[in-house]
């Protein structure tokens, strides 16, 4: 089986006190290519801002290449 390297399960975002994305259920493997689409406004840069620590994940679990993004410390985003 492939290697998995994102792995996101009934995961909840939020921006401030607002809920953006809720119930994401996401896996990405090694060697896929993925386009990202939606109006303005559906959570894309969120949800992308999450893969790279930018933004909390709020609940569900999440995995980036290994880290565990619910938990993880600022000081330890490569």
């Amino acid at each position: 089986m492939d290697e998995v390297l994102i792995r996101y399960k009934d995961v909840e975002i939020h921006q401030q006190e607002l809920c953006v994305l809720n119930d994401v259920n996401l896996e990405l493997h090694k060697g896929e290519f993925v386009y990202l689409i939606g109006k303005v406004g559906s959570g894309k840069t969120s949800l992308l801002k999450t893969f790279y620590g930018e933004l909390d994940v709020a609940a569900g679990d999440a995995e980036v290449l290994g880290y565990d993004m619910l938990h993880i410390k600022r000081k330890h985003i490569p």
